[in-house]
């Protein structure tokens, strides 16, 4: 089965929500009548977003380390308006998760709870 999103040629754990969006970005400004003069200067930049609902910290710590010495990277992701899969240039936003619990008898840190991130292309 492919996964759902690959970053760098990494399969990204399945997340428990995945959502998309999908922008054209446009140069505008009102003419002195108003109205608004523009150009598309590209359409569909697309955006992913991810979130799990529990990953151990090994798990997380792997998702996060995909990001740590590149800003852009290659993601393959499921494509809303191709109903396909894509490779693009992407680069992670805000990165979030919440810690779940700690071993009583060594502290270490076991897994992390409602991890969150989304991925906007370049």
């Amino acid at each position: 089965m492919t996964a759902l999103v690959t970053v760098a040629g990494t399969p990204l754990p399945e997340p428990s929500e995945y959502s998309s969006s999908t922008s054209t970005l446009v140069d505008s400004a009102r003419n002195v009548e108003g109205k608004v003069v523009g150009s598309v200067v590209r359409p569909d930049v697309a955006k992913i977003e991810l979130k799990w609902r529990y990953l151990t910290a090994q798990q997380w710590a792997s998702v996060l380390s995909l990001f740590t010495n590149n800003f852009y990277n290659s993601v393959t992701f499921f494509n809303q308006t191709t109903a396909g899969y894509t490779t693009r240039d992407m680069y992670v936003g805000d990165r979030s998760a919440g810690m779940w619990r700690r071993n009583p008898t060594t502290g270490e840190v076991m897994g992390f709870t409602d991890c969150s991130l989304n991925l906007i292309e370049v």
